[in-house]
């Protein structure tokens, strides 16, 4: 089995979160993931997208973890918002079978099931178009407040089998994009969501993994939303796609292709839209302290999709190369450049470059 110094490190962190359900130990954990973000573009200014900006977040994550009992709070506080993230209650059912309830993170969406907002986690400093946040321009659902199911199971060959299906409440369609339902929200304009993942690991203690996902969603629109002749009212939405993590000695891919099937209905008429969503992310790490790599972001038809067009500022293509340096166990500069186009409306899209830095961490 090959894990890297860093994943190594992080996986230890975490363990007493997000560990294997056949843990008995009763454990407390507080975690703090601070980062700070530069941005700039180095070519001509575009619409809707800032030549240049500093950010900084700060991700608080509680987890309490005992024989029968499970708990995890997540708040984000940054430049720009504050949000509680997830708030969840979880009941083992069985040895290696958890049911939580609350808001929690989409099984659905296989990078935010594998980092959530722990930006010293991931390699990268941006996340794939594709696996995006509702709040920055996610075009399907990255929180859902409802139920979840969580398994997973080694089989005699030391493989290990897992499952996660969630039902609960769709993000609505607001001015600004997608907006989640809060856990303390009270009437409620959501449809419904269903999602799930499953996955095979080759060993049980490995990174490695590769599964499909997929879902359906009720997206209701919020009233003059869209500025549209005819009034959209709603869109369902069903996905289905595969995903891997795979790792060879120093090398790790990181993969998903997600198929799009929107129905999006008007008063006189419906709208089928179908889309091909995609992103394959290659890893080297040179040494216990530096890592490269690069992504490729795209899909097929994507151009063209009455749905996506809904999103001004979704990236339809993104050619990207960067370097991670571990200064110190938990601590980390990464860098990023790339060539990013956005924008899939009849307007067209709009191209530029842009240069990323960030410092992050995690304590204690």
């Amino acid at each position: 089995m090959y894990m890297p110094h860093r994943r190594l490190a992080a996986f230890g962190l975490i363990g007493v979160l997000a560990g294997a359900p056949s843990v008995a130990e009763v454990n407390h954990e507080f975690l703090f993931f601070p980062s700070v973000d530069g941005f700039d573009t180095f070519s001509e200014s575009v619409p809707s997208v800032k030549d240049s900006f500093t950010r900084a977040s700060l991700d608080l994550l509680y987890g309490f973890s005992g024989d029968r009992f499970r708990f995890l709070g997540e708040f984000l506080l940054s430049s720009n918002e504050s949000e509680l993230e997830r708030l969840q209650a979880g009941l083992r059912m069985g040895d290696e079978t958890f049911v939580w309830a609350g808001r929690f993170h989409a099984p659905g969406k296989f990078w935010t099931s594998e980092y959530h907002h722990g930006q010293f986690l991931q390699t990268s400093i941006t996340r794939p178009a594709l696996e995006e946040w509702e709040d920055d321009g996610g075009t399907y659902p990255s929180h859902i407040a409802g139920l979840l199911l969580e398994s997973e199971h080694q089989r005699h060959d030391d493989s290990a089998i897992g499952l996660a299906a969630s039902v609960g409440l769709a993000p609505v369609l607001e001015d600004n994009g997608l907006a989640a339902h809060e856990i303390f929200e009270g009437k409620s304009e959501h449809g419904l969501s269903l999602s799930f993942r499953a996955s095979y690991r080759p060993e049980y203690l490995s990174s490695s993994q590769f599964g499909i996902l997929g879902g359906w969603n009720e997206i209701n629109v919020e009233p003059g939303t869209i500025a549209v002749p005819d009034e959209l009212g709603n869109i369902d939405q069903a996905t289905l796609g595969v995903f891997t993590d795979w790792y060879w000695n120093d090398l790790r891919l990181l993969a998903s292709l997600v198929y799009f099937a929107n129905t999006l209905e008007f008063p006189t008429q419906n709208t089928d839209d179908n889309y091909l969503l995609g992103y394959a992310q290659l890893e080297y790490e040179a040494n216990n302290v530096i890592t490269v790599f690069g992504r490729v972001d795209g899909g097929i038809d994507q151009d063209d999709s009455a749905y996506l067009g809904l999103f001004e500022t979704f990236i339809t293509e993104r050619y990207m190369l960067g370097a991670r340096w571990d200064v110190a166990e938990f601590h980390s500069l990464t860098l990023e450049v790339a060539d990013t186009t956005y924008g899939a409306s009849a307007t067209g899209s709009r191209d530029f470059n842009e240069f990323r830095l960030q410092w992050s961490a995690v304590f204690p």
